[in-house]
């Protein structure tokens, strides 16, 4: 009996699951997520150090030709 409960609940969850899956509108959560990206692959939030790090050599590079 107990076998049958856990077959049955895990069938519940599988199906359930399949459902959400193919109600995801996957374009658009690339959409959204490209937003998160810079135009050189970095991440915004955790590449942050690398981008500090370019962006601000970029602009002392940038202030010191003006």
């Amino acid at each position: 009996m107990a076998a049958f409960l856990l077959l049955l609940f895990f069938c519940l969850v599988c199906g359930a699951g399949g459902y959400a899956l193919r109600r995801v509108d996957r374009q658009a959560v690339e959409e959204d997520n490209e937003r998160y990206y810079t135009p050189d692959g970095y991440h915004i939030y955790y590449d942050r150090k690398i981008l500090r790090r370019l962006y601000g050599e970029e602009a002392a590079a940038n202030e010191t030709n003006e």
